[in-house]
């Protein structure tokens, strides 16, 4: 899998190329976006690996 450095200077890298100002604003909102997408992956990754959820009704106490 690719780490996020190098996402970020390929994303950094098209915005050159497109001839778009890279400022340190768009910087960091890139290295955000890329957090963020990387984060909600691996949440997803555990929701789909983790087992299912099978609720129990409680016992009655006595």
């Amino acid at each position: 899998m690719i780490d996020r450095q190098t996402i970020e200077i390929m994303l950094l890298q098209i915005a050159r190329q497109n001839s778009e100002p890279v400022d340190r604003h768009i910087a960091y909102t890139i290295r955000t976006g890329v957090a963020q997408a990387l984060q909600a992956k691996e949440r997803h990754r555990q929701r789909m690996t983790s087992p299912d959820y099978h609720w129990k009704k409680p016992t009655g106490k006595r």
